[in-house]
C-alpha cells in the first residue's frame, strides 16, 4: 500500500513508523526542514519537505499513486485542503485531523462531506476518553475498550500482594475455571517481553495487559493487587481541550472536579460553562497552590496541559503528597522514563490515541486496535473468513506464531466471551489477538482465506 503522510509530528511520526514496519510504501510531507530531516534520518520511510497544501509537494509524494493519504498536522486548513486535493487525484482513502470544534460540529458537517473524509480523527478528544477509561479503573496505566466496549484490555504493574504473584498463568486460570473471565496477553519484566505460556510464573512489579470482559474489571483488578476504586475527587491540572473535556464528563458523573487554569481568561469560561466544578487560576507547577488545593487528597490527579514539563513534575508533587493515582499527559517521549522514576501511574499520548483510529480504518476488516507507548505490540480485533484454515478448527489446533495470543472471540449476535484452548472457531467470528505486528502479519493467512 502506498500511504502518505502529511505532517511529522507526534501523530505522523507515529503512523509513519508503524507502516513502515508493517512494510508498506510510505512517504511523509512535512514543512519543516529540521523535522523533515530527523524523520529521514531515523525512519524507513521517504521524505519530502513541503506544505500538504501544496500541490507540487503531493506530487513528489507520488499523490497520484496512493492507496491512503492521512493529513494529521496541527492546521486543520492544511489538512482540508490536502484531503481535498487527495480526491482530485482519486486516492481511494483519506484521514483528516481536525481540532477546531466549529469544524467537528453540525455547521461544519458540511465541509467535511464536501473534502470527502473517510476518517476524521481528534487527537485531544481521543486522549481525554482514554484518560476516562483510566479513571474508571483506577490503578491501571493502560484501559483498552475492544469489542464495542464489551471487552477491555487492562494494563497494570502488579502489586506487591497481588493474589497472582508466585503462581502460575496454569494455576491461576484453573482456579477460575470453568467461568473465566480475563486471559494474560502480554507480559513484561524489566522491561523484557515475556511469552505468556501455562507455566510461567507471575512475580511482583511485572507489568501485564489482560483481556478481561467489561463485567469483570474489578476482578481483574483486583487479581493484580489494585483497588479498582471509582475515583470521587479529581484534580484537572489544565484547561485546555483535554482537561476541559475530561473535567466536564467527570462532572456529569457526581465526581467532585477541581480543575487549575493558568490563562485568567480561559478560566473564568471555564468556570462559567462548567458549573459543578471549581476552578482555580494558577500555575499547575506552583506547589503551594497545589498543596492549598489539597492535592493530596485527591483519589486521581491529571495534568493535560501542552508543557510535558510541567505535567511530569506536578504528577510528581502530586504522587509524593499522597494522591491516590496520576496521569500525565506527554506529548513528547522524552520525558517517559521520568514518569517510572516519578512514581506517576500512567502517562498517555495523543499519538496512541489516534493512531489507532487511523490502523483501524487502514486495516478494513480489523474492527479495533490498541497499540502502547513502550512497546511495538497491539492488540487487534480480527475476523475469521470462511474458507481460512482457522474456520471450525479450535484454537489448540491452530498453527500460530509463538508470539501471538487469542484472548476472545465475538460471536454474531453474542456477547463476547474468553476463548480457552478447546474454543472452536467459526467464519464471521471476531477474535481479540495480542501480537507483535510481525506475528499479526504472520497470522493473517491463519485468519483470512
Amino acid at each position: 500500500m502506498h500511504v502518505v503522510i502529511v505532517g511529522a509530528g507526534e501523530i505522523g511520526r507515529f503512523l509513519a513508523q508503524r507502516l513502515g514496519n508493517e512494510h508498506h510504501d510510505v512517504v511523509v510531507i512535512e514543512l519543516d526542514a529540521a523535522r523533515a530531516a530527523s524523520v529521514a534520518e531515523q525512519l524507513d520511510v521517504q521524505v519530502v519537505v513541503g506544505s500538504g497544501s501544496s500541490p507540487a509537494a503531493l506530487n513528489e509524494a507520488r499523490i497520484d499513486r496512493a492507496d491512503l493519504i492521512a493529513a494529521v498536522t496541527p492546521n486543520d486548513e492544511v489538512n482540508m485542503v490536502a484531503a481535498l486535493l487527495a480526491k482530485e487525484h482519486s486516492v481511494a482513502s483519506t484521514v483528516v485531523r481536525l481540532q477546531s470544534d466549529e469544524l467537528r460540529g453540525q455547521a461544519g458537517g458540511q465541509i467535511v462531506k464536501t473534502i470527502g473524509a473517510d476518517l476524521v480523527i481528534d487527537p485531544d478528544a481521543d486522549t481525554a476518553d482514554e484518560i476516562l477509561e483510566l479513571i474508571h479503573a483506577t490503578g491501571a496505566n493502560e484501559v483498552f475498550p475492544m469489542a464495542g466496549g464489551d471487552l477491555l484490555v487492562i494494563g497494570a504493574d502488579i502489586g506487591t500482594d497481588a493474589p497472582v504473584v508466585g503462581r502460575t498463568l496454569a494455576e491461576i486460570g484453573s482456579a477460575h475455571e470453568p467461568n473465566r473471565q480475563f486471559v494474560f496477553g502480554a507480559i513484561s519484566r524489566e522491561r523484557r517481553a515475556l511469552v505468556p505460556r501455562g507455566d510461567q510464573t507471575l512475580l511482583a512489579g511485572d507489568h501485564v495487559r489482560i483481556l478481561t470482559t467489561k463485567n469483570a474489571r474489578r476482578q481483574a483488578l483486583r487479581l493484580l493487587g489494585l483497588s479498582g476504586s471509582y475515583a470521587k475527587r479529581v484534580m484537572v491540572l489544565g484547561g485546555g481541550r483535554i482537561g476541559f473535556r475530561v473535567a466536564d464528563r467527570l462532572q456529569t458523573e457526581g465526581v467532585e472536579v477541581v480543575v487549575i487554569e493558568r490563562d485568567p481568561i480561559r478560566a473564568a469560561k471555564i468556570a462559567e460553562k462548567l458549573r459543578n466544578c471549581v476552578v482555580v487560576q494558577g500555575e499547575i507547577a506552583d506547589t503551594d497552590l497545589l498543596a492549598e488545593e489539597s492535592v493530596g487528597r485527591a483519589d486521581a490527579v491529571i495534568a493535560a496541559t501542552g508543557e510535558d514539563p510541567a505535567n511530569v513534575l506536578a504528577c510528581a508533587f502530586a504522587a509524593a503528597e499522597g494522591t491516590g493515582f496520576t496521569v500525565a499527559v506527554l506529548h513528547s517521549l522524552s520525558l517517559l522514563p521520568l514518569v517510572r522514576r516519578f512514581g506517576i501511574n500512567a502517562a498517555l499520548s495523543p499519538r496512541t490515541a489516534s493512531a489507532n483510529a487511523v490502523l483501524r480504518h487502514i486495516r478494513g476488516g480489523t474492527a479495533a486496535v490498541a497499540t502502547f507507548l513502550e512497546s511495538d505490540d497491539e492488540v487487534d480485533e480480527l475476523e475469521i473468513h470462511a474458507g481460512s484454515p482457522a474456520d471450525g478448527v479450535a484454537v489448540a489446533d491452530l498453527r500460530l506464531p509463538n508470539d501471538l495470543v487469542i484472548g476472545a472471540v465475538i460471536r454474531p449476535g453474542s456477547q463476547a466471551e474468553i476463548v480457552s484452548g478447546q474454543t472452536v472457531l467459526n467464519a464471521g467470528d471476531h477474535i481479540v489477538v495480542f501480537a507483535s505486528p510481525d506475528a499479526l502479519t504472520a497470522a493473517q493467512s491463519v485468519f483470512s482465506a
